[in-house]
């Protein structure tokens, strides 16, 4: 079972950074992946994200608990079943 972290908030309330800072200090021999959503045409929460060490997914386009159900379940499912992290953390906004 992968432990799983919904990170939550408006549009530059911190989201990014937080994970930023989680996983800076997570524990070294953890395998951690990252799901997030991007709103517009580039990718500046993945780009951002890229040098983490973390496995990473972008879901491009709207929210993707509305508007991206597939594109969500089809990230969401790659990166458990190809990468097997001890821990997942989703920015789904």
């Amino acid at each position: 079972m992968t432990r799983t972290n919904l990170i939550t908030g408006f549009l530059g309330s911190g989201k990014t950074t937080s994970i930023l800072h989680l996983l800076a200090h997570k524990d070294p021999n953890e395998k951690w992946a990252v799901l997030v959503n991007e709103f517009g045409e580039v990718g500046i929460d993945g780009a951002l994200l890229a040098d983490s060490g973390a496995l990473l997914k972008e879901i491009p386009g709207g929210c993707m608990c509305c508007v991206n159900g597939l594109p969500m379940q089809v990230g969401l499912n790659t990166l458990l079943r190809q990468g097997k992290p001890d821990r997942l953390l989703i920015e789904p906004t």
